[in-house]
């Protein structure tokens, strides 16, 4: 398949939910609660194909790692300090018990407002098939805008919390509401001493 109608697929399609995908392999792209794509990656390993590398990794993953969505959603009430604490720091506020929650919190908001398009790319006797799908994946993400790859790298900004759709999820799951307060409090002592 060529380079050009994997991105016009994946830029053309309408994004699924990151759950019930495929252990298939192949190119995909994430997209934002916008429902603008900010990444397109691909499945670069034997283990990890669009179930683990996208609907897992990327959704409950580390933030600061390759874990696109969970980085980019690390922010406001969902977010969790997971770094070495400085000891002079407001993070070490913060309780294992609610920093888990507030992932908590993120992870259902990746899973209800995100989305992904794939395209599945099959192996047919493709060798370095792996390599392959690297070479895929730098061809597409050449295509895209800037807007597009806007989640590349590590470390990258995590967005803005998206409010009224927290509340939203808050209003459905009241359970994470103190928690989600506290991590917020010490989300802004930790942003205004960055």
């Amino acid at each position: 398949m060529e380079s050009k109608d994997i991105f016009e697929k994946l830029t053309s399609s309408e994004p699924k939910l990151l759950t019930g995908l495929p252990d298939s392999f192949g190119i995909y792209a994430l997209w934002d609660h916008e429902k603008q794509i900010r990444y397109i990656g691909c499945t670069p390993k034997a283990t990890e194909g669009f179930r683990i590398r996208a609907g897992n990794k990327h959704v409950t993953g580390s933030e600061g790692r390759s874990h696109k969505l969970s980085q980019a959603y690390c922010t406001g009430r969902m977010w969790r300090y997971c770094k070495k604490l400085d000891p002079e720091s407001a993070s070490n506020d913060q309780s294992s018990e609610d920093a888990t929650l507030a992932k908590r919190l993120r992870t259902l908001f990746i899973r209800k407002y995100c989305g992904i398009t794939f395209v599945e790319i099959p192996e047919n006797g493709v060798p370095n098939y792996f390599n392959y799908l690297t070479s895929l994946e730098s061809q597409v993400q050449n295509m895209a805008p800037a807007s597009m790859r806007a989640w590349e790298g590590l470390g990258f900004k995590p967005c803005s919390e998206p409010s009224i759709l927290v509340d939203q999820l808050i209003d459905e799951n009241p359970d994470l509401q103190s928690a989600a307060e506290r991590q917020q409090e010490i989300y802004n002592e930790h942003v205004r001493n960055a």
